[in-house]
């Protein structure tokens, strides 16, 4: 005789992430977020770079898809210090998470307050590296110490940096992905 099917419901899966990244810096601050939040995330990297579109976007999602009705939130990590970088970002069918001048103004932000000021990638390094808890950082590698501040502070760091993009100050959008990361860690349905 078989078993009778109980009244169970099915598992409810979390959502996967897809994380499209400018370069190796976007790539190795978001494997570190998949590592501590330890949710189906999968970053591409560089192979993008510059060169996002609808198209592309499309062609990663269905690669991920493994049920028609799948949900597929998609990010685009990227530096806003290119112009045209806003509306390529704005074609296609994804959360923009842009930082201008660079990514790095986001990792300042988790030690300090962020002036609303117009500053090349290069200060921002400068500005960054002469914080103690940064001194050895460099572009792409993320050290144990620099994770554990990245983690430990990630909900801290919104208040120190603007969110939304202005002509030519300095800003990261980085707060807006780490709020829906929250949200799939805690079970809700991402939103945004």
């Amino acid at each position: 005789m078989g078993k009778k099917a109980t009244g169970r419901t099915p598992r409810k899966m979390k959502p996967v992430i897809l994380v499209l990244c400018e370069g190796e810096t976007e790539e190795c601050y978001v494997d570190c977020l998949k590592q501590k939040y330890r949710l189906p995330i999968r970053v591409v990297s560089k192979v993008v770079g510059q060169k996002i579109n609808p198209r592309l976007v499309e062609r990663y999602k269905k690669e991920l898809q493994i049920r028609w009705s799948e949900q597929i939130d998609c990010f685009l990590i990227y530096d806003a210090d290119v112009p045209e970088i806003a509306g390529k970002t704005a074609a296609c069918n994804a959360t923009a998470v842009l930082s201008r001048p660079c990514l790095e103004v986001w990792f300042l932000a988790h030690t300090e307050k962020v002036p609303a000021t117009d500053f090349s990638s290069d200060e921002c390094l400068r500005r960054l590296t002469k914080t103690k808890d940064w001194k050895e950082y460099r572009k792409g590698v993320l050290s144990e110490n620099e994770k554990n501040l990245l983690w430990e502070k990630r909900l801290e760091a919104s208040k120190n940096i603007d969110s939304s993009p202005s002509n030519d100050k300095a800003f990261s959008e980085a707060g807006l992905l780490i709020g829906v990361l929250e949200n799939c860690r805690r079970g809700a349905t991402p939103s945004f």
